[in-house]
């Protein structure tokens, strides 16, 4: 085995893609940086695998990608490293049972505005003069929101910006996401795909503030990006990045504990089950953990070191939201989905949710989860796709590959609790199959294969996937902006020195890589270090060009 350097300027805990757009950015900066992660994959949660079939390739958590978002994608070059991100036209589609389907053109805006004044007119107008106001801020509003350390200036600077939108109240922030939907729209439907879509990036229309925050943001659709050859390529090109940049990847390297000494982070010691068992290795400037809040505070820094207080908090953090049990399908053609006469764009459509045709549908889906039981009849909120559709290599020649998110609770409280989940998972994931074949006629005549992935599975995985959740913690007052993961803690710094954080922190954990950007920012300041002139790209930037290199003609204000 070759001798392991124990010394460097900042080390990252978790070679998840936070972490790793961490790491990316400081070791471009000339930071010697260490990434140490517990398995021998980086990108836990944004894995590509073939749980079946040869040749079927899955990607069981990040699978809508907007990497494309972020200025992580042009000042770290990742397309030279790899990376082939598809932008889809026709994203957030979503069937009826009464033959309808709402199919979103996030390249014409003026289709778009159509799309909507098929349901309704008052609805489209009020969506247009939303669309218009909003299109034009958006960048800003993401260069501040998303990718900006959080703090009061930005957050009133944000506020006033939504306040002056058209159509938004000046009390909005009292309100719910569901009521603020109700309150502007009239059409059940578009209602329904408007919450449905604001859970699915977990800006939650059930609570407020973050409700209707997300309601406002998703009237106008962003493009969400496919990663081609799976999601996997994302940390590949993040580790492929660091690497040529000097940084080093510790795999099979589980951290023990975080080393404390008067107040501040030193280092970490390496588990005895590590690669180098039970080796020190020493930061002189930064440790910055890409682990979520729980196991990052309780666990590797210890409740010596935290105020009791903060260990209060933490102990109560709330997991308990955003847990999605996949189906994943291989089939001998693509859906044959309701309502693609009303609109044949909905074959075009790779990403997708159904199950909800109203409003109160969405709030009954809520309510089980809250009671802990699997929803009934299933809903599927959590953004689903067509892998295949702009991906050659998702499944093998003549066949597609399908993915259901359904939204389940990880304490099935009516069946015993999580351990259930062991003996449910087939039943659940017959109904996921009932289910889709109500949306698509025939669709289970078509399977060929499938697998399911429970949320007792994502925990084993990923043990910072604390309950199965996919973001951290669930985004709500308490756990909001300068609340998270509390208050106090200043992300994604830290009471404790030097000792940063890249998971479960503003912005919630995502592939817009927004906690991982704002953590290396941070680190950069309180190291007085200027940014270099790469450093200088701003969110949605990405898109225009690639658009241009591939003669698409983007139309982004409604003229109709």
């Amino acid at each position: 085995m070759p001798e392991l350097t124990t010394e460097f300027d900042a080390i990252i805990i978790g070679a998840g893609i936070n972490g790793l757009t961490t790491a990316a950015y400081l070791a471009k900066c000339n930071l010697k940086v260490a990434v140490i992660e517990k398995r021998d994959q980086v990108g836990t949660h944004c894995a590509t695998e073939e749980f079946a079939t040869p040749g079927w390739r899955n990607n069981p958590h990040a699978s809508g990608i907007w990497v494309g978002h972020s200025p992580a994608m042009l000042d770290l070059d990742l397309e030279k490293y790899g990376l082939d991100l598809y932008s889809a036209r026709h994203v957030r589609a979503q069937p009826y049972l009464d033959g309808k389907a709402f199919v979103p053109d996030v390249w014409d805006a003026n289709n778009f505005y159509k799309k909507w004044a098929r349901f309704n007119q008052k609805d489209a107008n009020t969506f247009k003069e939303i669309f218009n106001a909003w299109v034009k801020v958006r960048q800003d509003l993401m260069d501040r929101f998303v990718y900006s350390p959080p703090s009061v200036e930005n957050w009133d600077s944000t506020i006033k910006t939504f306040k002056g939108i058209p159509h938004v109240p000046e009390d909005f922030l009292e309100m719910t996401g569901f009521e603020l939907i109700d309150l502007l729209f009239e059409d059940e439907h578009l209602k329904a795909q408007l919450a449905g879509w604001s859970h699915a990036v977990a800006l939650e229309p059930h609570v407020k503030i973050i409700g209707p925050i997300g309601a406002i943001m998703l009237v106008s659709s962003f493009g969400v990006q496919q990663s081609i050859g799976g999601s996997h390529q994302i940390p590949h090109a993040l580790f492929r990045c660091i690497v040529e940049h000097g940084g080093k990847i510790l795999q099979n390297c589980g951290v023990e504990k975080i080393l404390i000494k008067d107040g501040s982070a030193k280092g970490v010691q390496l588990s005895k089950y590590a690669s180098y068992p039970e080796k020190t290795i020493t930061a002189r400037k930064a440790i910055i953990s890409d682990l979520s809040p729980v196991p990052t505070f309780l666990h590797l820094v210890g409740e010596e070191h935290l105020d009791k207080q903060v260990v209060r908090v933490l102990r109560g953090f709330d997991y308990e939201w955003g847990v999605l049990f996949t189906a994943g399908y291989l089939t001998t053609a693509p859906p044959n989905w309701v309502g693609s006469e009303f609109d044949p764009d909905m074959k075009k459509a790779w990403h997708f949710n159904l199950g909800v045709e109203t409003l109160s549908d969405v709030e009954k889906c809520f309510t089980d989860l809250q009671r802990g039981r699997v929803p009934d009849p299933l809903t599927f909120l959590g953004a689903n796709f067509n892998f295949s559709m702009h991906d050659p290599h998702a499944a093998p020649a003549g066949l597609h590959s399908i993915q259901l998110w359904a939204d389940v609770p990880y304490n099935v409280r009516k069946h015993g609790g999580p351990d259930a989940w062991d003996d449910l998972t087939h039943e659940v994931l017959e109904r996921c199959t009932d289910r889709m074949d109500e949306y698509a006629p025939g669709f289970r005549k078509t399977v060929v294969d499938k697998f399911a992935y429970s949320p007792a599975d994502v925990q084993r995985r990923n043990a910072s996937a604390v309950k199965g959740v996919w973001q951290g913690g669930i985004v709500a007052p308490g756990q909001l902006y300068f609340d998270r993961p509390f208050l106090g803690c200043n992300a994604p710094r830290t009471p404790i020195k030097n000792l940063y954080l890249a998971n479960g922190v503003w912005p919630h954990s995502f592939s817009w890589l927004g906690a991982g950007y704002n953590a290396a920012l941070v680190v950069m300041q309180d190291l007085g270090l200027k940014k270099p002139d790469w450093w200088s790209h701003r969110s949605l930037e990405w898109m225009g060009g690639w658009a241009k290199r591939n003669d698409i003609s983007l139309v982004s204000q409604v003229t109709a």
